[in-house]
């Protein structure tokens, strides 16, 4: 930068000095001044125009980290959905398909119904990383993705979709945690057990609050897992929309 600060003073001087050079016809002087002042203007020009270039390729380079980064981010938060999604599956909805349906047939395992209790409790929720998308914010850098319409879906997720999933699994924990309390566990007490938490249930299993508490059980966990399954779809079309943008505007 000193250097070129330094050409373009010289080319003042010398225009300067074409101006004064009393050596010279007054032809000679306006032609070396303006020879000299058209190299300043190019000079200038260029030197701009290097800045810019450079300026938007670094610019680039930051929107393509950050789309990559956020593609790594989702990838991982997809893993953490599913991973919801088959733990409620096979683990917490299998005990409460099997005991609604024991209530049904009015064909009750107690030991069954007693050893499992704790699938009424257990739970596993969320925890998403907005660290990427946040300091990317932050820095006032959102304005490079070009790409208007992806931007404002990766703002949407992270600033709606995502938290709202949080809050939603949060809920539901709390909602369960409390019905547990109040319908069992302050009737029947709690049993401490190889590290689970289990109740006598089957011996007030068909008190109707109690039936209440796990057919709503079932249901809230069924509604988390659709609205992960639903987050999953919003997520894999984002990535798609990002490696389409990667491929064709970075060759990635």
């Amino acid at each position: 930068m000193e250097a070129e600060e330094e050409k373009l003073l010289e080319h003042a001087k010398n225009a300067v000095h074409a101006l004064t050079d009393k050596k010279q016809k007054w032809t000679k002087k306006v032609g070396s001044f303006l020879l000299e002042i058209l190299v300043i203007v190019i000079a200038v020009n260029v030197t701009i125009w290097f800045h810019n270039w450079n300026d938007k390729r670094h610019e680039r380079e930051l929107e393509k980290e950050f789309l990559i980064g956020v593609r790594e981010n989702l990838n991982t938060d997809t893993a953490i959905i599913k991973s919801i999604t088959n733990f409620y599956k096979d683990e917490p909805l299998v005990y409460y398909d099997s005991v609604i349906a024991q209530i049904i047939s009015n064909k009750i395992d107690t030991q069954y119904v007693d050893s499992y209790s704790y699938q009424l409790t257990i739970n596993t929720m969320p925890i998403y990383d907005y660290s990427i998308f946040q300091s990317f914010s932050s820095a006032g850098n959102l304005r490079l993705v070009e790409n208007k319409k992806l931007l404002n879906n990766i703002m949407y997720l992270y600033s709606s979709d995502l938290p709202f999933n949080e809050r939603f699994n949060n809920e539901i924990t709390e909602k369960r945690k409390d019905g547990f309390e109040k319908y069992i566990g302050s009737k029947i007490g709690l049993n401490f057990d190889q590290n689970n938490v289990t109740a006598k249930l089957s011996t007030i299993i068909h008190q109707p609050d109690v039936k209440y508490l796990i057919q709503s059980g079932s249901i809230a966990l069924k509604s988390v897992n659709n609205q992960n399954d639903n987050l999953v779809v919003i997520i894999d079309t984002l990535i798609h929309d990002i490696d389409k943008e990667l491929k064709e505007r970075f060759k990635q």
